[in-house]
């Protein structure tokens, strides 16, 4: 089941999630200001999440090979003149302008490895565990690059960091642009009917898999600063054994039958419950780690449903971009949980925030249950037009 270009997208997806602390580190390391490295941190984040779908059109109709090597060498640039061109003296506007150049050129890895296994697998011959170990190495790397460009930057060496960031994503895309003979050929629309696409461009027919994904963007983006609010002392061991919860749970999915998108996102809501309820965020350390563990565990089979979802209603000249949607609508989902969970502690302390993220993941099971077959699982491809 693992592949070479499972691996290559693995390595870099590491490197993605050590960006945007290591271009903060080094804004601020150059600035001496920690409000220019959160505007630079910020336009990363809304440039990958608008530019990336763009990019996975470009994509879809030209093929990975052509594209890929492109966006390697625009993203190790962009790096590059952060880390030798930025001036300690640059106003908000170029800090801006800078995230919003490294954003705007990140490769969406998770997209390319995602249509990689949909290019060679169908859900009857074992797609969802691929996209479990997806799950896996994507959990792993959001683990493992923040700490390692954490340590990097914290030991004074915040260019080593961005540029080890930028080596891990290049490489990485450079190695997926050889592996040509698993990369979907390129594709376009029938040209006797064109597609007619939504106002926001992303692929029809994935309204539920996208709301899906949004709300688990609120609940990722809320829960992390109610731990934190809540049990500062405690929040890296409370965060661990959430993330671990659902390392461990994608790893069975590997070799677990298809999850169902219905009775995961319902198991989820049941499992975040517990996090609504003012004394578990306060009381006793362990009991709060037991919960977060169960609750992060629950998550790996709603992503992998999801993921299973958005290939099956995707047409095959918007697989790529489908996935990269996806990846953005988790994005903003993240950042307006983090926004609404700031609210919420200031105004009601952090069980509010607690609450938001338990909120979140009951908003997705309601959106689940009332899509009917869809959310059973039962297949509809997608019409041809």
């Amino acid at each position: 089941m693992l592949t070479a270009f499972f691996a290559a997208a693995a390595w870099g997806r590491v490197g993605l999630a050590a960006t945007p602390l290591a271009l903060s580190w080094c804004v601020h390391d150059r600035t001496g200001s920690w409000s220019g490295a959160g505007l630079a941190a910020a336009g990363l984040a809304v440039s990958e999440a608008v530019a990336g779908p763009q990019t996975a059109r470009l994509v879809d109709r030209f093929g990975q090979s052509r594209v890929l090597p492109v966006l390697a060498l625009a993203h190790a640039g962009a790096l590059a003149a952060v880390v030798l061109a930025l001036p300690g003296s640059a106003p908000p506007a170029v800090l801006l302008a800078a995230g919003l150049l490294v954003g705007a050129s990140l490769p969406q890895l998770g997209a390319f490895s995602a249509a990689r296994w949909s290019h060679r697998l169908t859900p009857a011959t074992g797609l969802s565990r691929a996209f479990a170990w997806d799950a896996v190495a994507n959990s792993a790397a959001f683990l493992l690059g923040p700490v390692l460009a954490a340590r990097l930057a914290a030991g004074g060496r915040p260019g080593v960091a961005l540029a080890g960031a930028a080596g891990l994503v290049a490489s990485g895309t450079l190695v997926l642009a050889l592996l040509r003979s698993s990369a979907p050929p390129p594709s376009a629309p029938p040209s006797a009917r064109p597609v007619r696409a939504p106002r926001l461009g992303w692929p029809r027919g994935l309204r539920l898999p996208l709301t899906v994904t949004a709300c688990l963007g609120v609940h990722f983006g809320a829960l992390p600063l109610a731990v934190v609010a809540a049990r500062p002392g405690a929040a890296a061991g409370l965060l661990g054994a959430a993330g671990a919860g659902g390392l461990l749970a994608g790893a069975a999915l590997t070799r677990a039958p298809d999850p169902r998108l219905r009775p995961a996102a319902l198991a989820l809501a049941l499992l975040a419950t517990p996090l609504a309820v003012p004394g578990v965020l306060t009381g006793h350390v362990a009991v709060l780690a037991a919960v977060l563990a169960l609750a992060g565990a629950a998550v790996p089979p709603v992503v992998v449903a999801t993921t299973v979802a958005v290939r099956r209603r995707a047409a095959p000249w918007q697989l790529t971009s489908a996935f990269a949607w996806s990846a953005s609508v988790s994005a903003a989902g993240v950042a307006v949980g983090a926004a609404l969970a700031g609210q919420a502690v200031d105004r009601v302390g952090p069980p509010g925030a607690a609450g938001l993220a338990a909120l979140a993941v009951a908003a997705l099971a309601l959106a689940v249950v009332g899509r009917g077959p869809i959310a059973r699982g039962a297949r509809r491809d997608p019409p041809v037009r």
